[in-house]
């Protein structure tokens, strides 16, 4: 499954990223996926899980909070397209494939993760402790 994140709020606002089936780590850490560029975003803030059967979130214990539609993520969350994503001033729009949101995106996509400067926007693997490439910030 891809996922598809519209930024609704933030500096990159009006561009969409594209994410394939994984684990991202999004936080200020030079080790995340996607780094948004704020104090009030924690190092390591959540986990975005994608899988075929489904998208998940998980707070790392962030100081400020995850939120999904303004309501503070507590433990691990399923999402579901349209649902907000927020972490600190940055706020995302969920898209799943098979909706309408999706494909009118897809037609006229504004950004592809790699045109962020993303180093690689590959899955965390399991295995391993750390996470090699980097994200640059948002």
């Amino acid at each position: 499954m891809e996922v598809q994140m519209l930024v609704v709020q933030g500096k990159q606002r009006g561009q969409t990223i594209r994410f394939p089936e994984g684990e991202y780590i999004f936080g200020r850490g030079p080790e995340c996926h996607l780094r948004p560029n704020s104090e009030w975003v924690s190092r390591q803030h959540c986990l975005l899980h994608i899988r075929e059967d489904g998208v998940h979130i998980k707070d790392l214990g962030s100081t400020n909070g995850t939120l999904v539609n303004g309501t503070r993520v507590i433990g691990e969350r399923r999402l579901a397209s349209k649902d907000l994503l927020q972490l600190g001033p940055l706020v995302l729009e969920l898209r799943f494939p098979d909706t309408e949101a999706f494909r009118e995106t897809r037609e006229h996509i504004a950004l592809e993760a790699t045109e962020l400067e993303f180093s690689s926007l590959k899955p965390v693997e399991a295995e391993s402790p750390t996470i090699e490439h980097a994200a640059n910030e948002l």
